[in-house]
């Protein structure tokens, strides 16, 4: 049986998180002995960092771009067909990565390792960001406790846990550069201490931004955004978190060697996406789909959505010959073995180009009096379409990477001028960040959640709603009980897709 606090608590017998409502979160005691035969921090990092990555692409794939309208699949409608089998995956296997975080920097501080344990906290905050985001209230200060014999772990509020996981961020930014260690195993900025602090103040200003309409970030992000020396930020696509694919088994984009046949027959662009792309004139509609199969090979490739929240998306539109397949970046090797890349694609954890539109929002909104709004927001476009222009292979035909970039023109009209009244402008920055925000975990569907933007309507076969959250998994119910009530009164509604969570006000 999966749970909790078998599978996590009781492994955690050598750490103790210790936390408040105002402070020490982050303050790890060891149990020195167990600290004996810990393994070296650099052999966890690479499989802690590569485990992640995938299945933050994995669950978009299958679940979160669905829900956020940018994919169409009947079997994970944005209508409300989510099982409890879905959370219940979601919550283990992101908990499993806490556990193996934990070890790390247990491991780290028994060798005086400051820039590791930076790195394990950088990642452990990325990973309660979305277990809270996607469910709510969740195990958080007592998580790691068994070694003081709380083998269930009360439930925090999603308040408390975005406390916890910027005082953690804020830690991270501290020690990185502390000490001088070789960083071994870093697959991700391969060792760049400086690339993990940048990573960590973006970080910050996500959850400021994404905790705006219940925690006024003006003075946390006016204190990051003045001092650039103290709290550097991504300053272009060289500095995003994005894991790079290799060609080696097992090191491969997570889609490289699927299976055609599930590629094909579940997974479509949605109606949502084709029409907001074409209504732009944006060339990323060759890049998110291909064209139907029915226009593929014509010299007039066309492209066709598929709603969500539909009886059969077989019965669409005459059928698979009309609608668009995600595009080739991400496509399975054998579904054109002479264009597909495994490292085309990467998973991104967090890019440049959603850092530019939350300064463009804070900035339009007075969060910050930095900058230029307008700048901020034409810079997250750009860079959009300059990573994707990186990233085709030269063996790719439709798209090739200089059709990404579009004219001038593209900035002049009026849905993407920075003109109108700030409802409009801030209208403008959501729908561009939800475009930046394909297939990168669970954000897109997280900025739809606080923004309402774009507009997403429920399909015929749902119950009249676009879920909001996550339900918590079955044995949360059974061997939690006390605790699993205490988390339904934190969460302010039933335990079920629409009850919304703590900074969703939308």
């Amino acid at each position: 049986m999966k749970h909790l606090y078998k599978k996590f608590i009781f492994g955690l017998c050598a750490m103790v998180f210790v936390a408040s409502c105002t402070k020490d979160f982050v303050e790890i005691n060891t149990n020195t002995d167990a600290t004996a035969n810990l393994p070296d921090p650099g052999l966890l990092l690479p499989n802690i960092i590569r485990t992640t990555a995938n299945r933050s692409w994995d669950n978009s794939f299958d679940r979160f771009a669905v829900v956020a309208d940018q994919i169409a699949n009947q079997f994970a409608s944005a209508s409300g067909n989510w099982t409890r089998s879905d959370a219940d995956r979601f919550f283990w296997i992101n908990y499993d990565q806490i556990k193996e975080l934990d070890k790390l920097i247990l491991a780290a501080e028994n060798k005086d390792y400051n820039n590791y344990k930076g790195i394990a906290l950088v990642l452990r905050a990325w990973i309660f960001q979305g277990i809270t985001d996607n469910f709510g209230p969740i195990p958080y200060s007592e998580a790691g406790k068994a070694a003081i014999d709380i083998n269930f772990p009360k439930y925090d509020s999603q308040e408390s846990v975005y406390k916890g996981i910027l005082e953690e961020l804020s830690l991270a930014n501290e020690l990185l550069g502390t000490t001088d260690e070789l960083i071994n195993g870093d697959i991700l900025y391969n060792g760049d201490v400086m690339g993990w602090k940048k990573f960590a103040n973006s970080l910050s200003l996500r959850i400021l931004m994404r905790q705006s309409d219940r925690v006024d970030p003006s003075a946390s992000m006016q204190r990051i955004i003045s001092n650039p020396t103290t709290f550097p930020l991504f300053t272009g696509n060289h500095d995003q978190a994005a894991l790079q694919y290799l060609s080696e088994i097992g090191n491969e984009h997570p889609s490289f060697r699927g299976n055609v046949s599930a590629w094909a027959s579940s997974s479509r662009l949605s109606t949502t996406m084709e029409t907001v792309l074409k209504g732009l004139n944006d060339p990323r509609l060759a890049v998110f789909a291909m064209p139907t199969p029915a226009t593929a090979n014509t010299g007039s490739p066309q492209y066709g959505g598929v709603p969500n929240g539909i009886q059969d998306i077989e019965q669409w539109n005459g059928g698979s010959t009309n609608h668009s397949p995600i595009g080739l970046l991400w496509a399975p090797r054998q579904f054109a073995p002479d264009l597909a890349s495994e490292n085309a694609a990467q998973s991104i954890f967090m890019s440049h180009s959603e850092v530019q539109f939350i300064l463009a929002e804070a900035r339009e909104r007075g969060y910050i009096t930095n900058g230029s709004a307008e700048v901020y927001y034409q810079n997250g476009i750009r860079a959009q379409f300059e990573y994707y222009a990186s990233r085709i292979p030269d063996n790719f035909i439709l798209p090739m990477a200089s059709q990404v970039i579009p004219p001038a023109e593209y900035y002049m009209q009026n849905n993407v001028a920075y003109t109108g009244s700030t409802e409009t402008k801030l209208n403008k920055i959501y729908v561009q960040k939800w475009l930046s925000l394909f297939l990168n975990g669970g954000e897109a569907w997280s900025h739809w959640r606080r923004t309402g933007v774009p507009e997403i309507v429920p399909g015929p076969t749902s119950e009249g709603f676009i879920p909001v959250r996550y339900v918590y998994p079955a044995d949360e119910q059974r061997l939690n009980e006390e605790n699993y009530k205490e988390a339904l009164t934190l969460l302010g509604g039933p335990d079920n897709l629409a009850t919304k969570v703590w900074w969703d006000v939308n």
